[in-house]
């Protein structure tokens, strides 16, 4: 039997049968695979540590050809990411972003671009968990660019007016902002002021280690963050399942 190895994260887990679990695995030579963990379950099962959310392992996987689902029979923890499973937040903030991933990857499709978006990402969040929903958004917007959905934010899509100062409207599938001037009626469009089109850019340019430089109060920093995360919707038109859960959640901490 040929092993495959691959480096990855877990986005997904579930229950399967009486010991095992099926996983979505987000691996940088294989893209978004699902895999199947037999007896994890166990209490004495070796690979439990190496399935959680975002943790980073090098697993070891083998799968028939007319199978489904991969066989994932060994693992090496690499990033545990712990500090950012002690805080029940910081947990939501994670399955948004996995959500992000599951909802926009194609199966089988690597993209080593947006697995190394995906560690910067971790790794800040890691390090200040202070400003998660302008991480967030940085990376909803660096992941449209990296899927090939760039956001123009300068000046507008239609009449090449500049924008600076401006209200301006996101409108999906038209590659970034209108003016007023241009934009169509519709519910499609997103409204933005000249501060949040301002923010917008910054989040977009900056480092993901250099976010944490934009001080937002909190209700701002929130609406930037449902911003992004409609315009991603719409672009690439699948729902995420867990806003309305993060949102209950961080209303309540």
């Amino acid at each position: 039997m040929n092993f495959i190895p691959a480096r990855g994260f877990v986005l997904e887990s579930r229950n399967f049968a009486e010991a095992d679990k099926i996983v979505q695995l987000y691996t940088l030579s294989l893209g978004r695979i699902k895999a199947i963990v037999k007896g994890v379950r166990k209490p004495k099962s070796k690979l439990s540590s190496a399935i959680d959310l975002f943790t980073e392992s090098s697993f070891s996987l083998h799968k028939k050809p007319s199978a489904d689902l991969y066989v994932l029979s060994q693992a090496k923890v690499l990033n545990s990411y712990s500090e950012l499973k002690k805080d029940f937040k910081t947990i939501t903030a994670l399955q948004v972003l996995a959500d992000i991933l599951v909802q926009s990857l194609h199966d089988t499709e690597p993209h080593p671009e947006v697995y190394s978006l995906l560690r910067e990402t971790l790794s800040a969040m890691n390090r200040d968990n202070s400003g998660l929903e302008s991480l967030l958004a940085s990376f909803g917007l660096k992941f449209l660019d990296l899927l090939g959905y760039p956001l123009e934010l300068t000046a507008c899509v239609e009449c090449e007016t500049p924008l600076l100062r401006k209200k301006a409207y996101l409108i999906p599938h038209r590659g970034g902002a209108l003016c007023e001037d241009c934009c169509p009626t519709g519910p499609s469009r997103l409204k933005v002021s000249p501060v949040e089109l301002e923010v917008l850019k910054k989040l977009w340019t900056l480092p993901m280690e250099k976010v944490h430089i934009l001080k937002m109060k909190p209700a701002f920093s929130r609406g930037i963050l449902l911003t992004v995360l409609e315009y991603l919707e719409r672009t690439v038109e699948r729902k995420l399942k867990t806003v309305e859960y993060y949102l209950s959640v961080s209303e309540k901490i």
